[in-house]
């Protein structure tokens, strides 16, 4: 998001030390282990409006769990698009959407695929607050996670211009995307799903023969 603000620059981070103290045994009750021993955090506030952002691809949190509270004010669209968790077999699949409210704050973890909506009228601001746990993050769960095989193609609505390795097979890049076209690792060639074609792979007889090896 290129319209926000971190509130550790700030002089805000007493602030946010004391809000993820608040929020811990939260996160402790639904999401153990991942969410039970955080000890340091990144908060920031973004901000959709016309003329400035507008949504936000399908992504991952550098969070092991993540709160996402909406400060208002007044808008329309923006939703919030919820797929599978990262290296599960339908992890680019659709799972929920997910409407902001003013007031409301949505949690989940970091490693589950999400998305912004384009808003559509008025403006949208929303606090977000990353929480890490450095128990967590030496633990084999995080260090070496699996990655299943695709079960099937992608929902479209899940697709991610910056990740995915296959989006030019189902959507167009736009000029504000293009430059990502053959940037994309995800999903890893191990877990391609049946009949998987990548848009990494140069046009023409070369990227053919690219595309068998990464099978073979």
């Amino acid at each position: 998001n290129n319209y926000g603000i971190i509130l550790s620059d700030m002089g805000l981070e007493p602030f946010v030390d004391k809000l993820q103290a608040l929020l811990q045994p939260l996160g402790r009750a639904l999401f153990p282990g991942v969410g039970s021993a955080w000890d340091s955090h990144h908060c920031f506030i973004v901000r959709y409006r016309a003329g400035e952002d507008l949504g936000l691809d399908m992504h991952t949190d550098d969070s092991d769990v993540t709160f996402n509270l909406c400060l208002g004010l007044d808008f329309g669209g923006a939703g919030l698009q919820f797929c599978g968790t990262v290296g599960e077999a339908d992890h680019r699949h659709n799972r929920y959407t997910y409407q902001h409210r003013k007031g409301n704050c949505v949690l989940h973890l970091g490693r589950k695929r999400h998305g912004a909506d384009d808003i559509t009228s008025g403006e949208r601001i929303n606090l977000i607050l990353w929480n890490q746990s450095s128990t967590y993050r030496m633990s084999n769960e995080y260090r070496s996670p699996r990655y299943e095989r695709e079960a099937a193609p992608p929902d479209a609505v899940c697709l991610s211009y910056t990740h995915d390795r296959d989006y030019g097979a189902f959507k167009k890049y736009t000029p504000g995307t293009e430059s990502f076209r053959r940037q994309g690792w995800c999903p890893p060639p191990a877990a391609e799903y049946e009949g998987f074609k990548s848009d990494n792979a140069p046009d023409g007889p070369e990227g053919e023969a690219a595309q068998l090896v990464s099978r073979m």
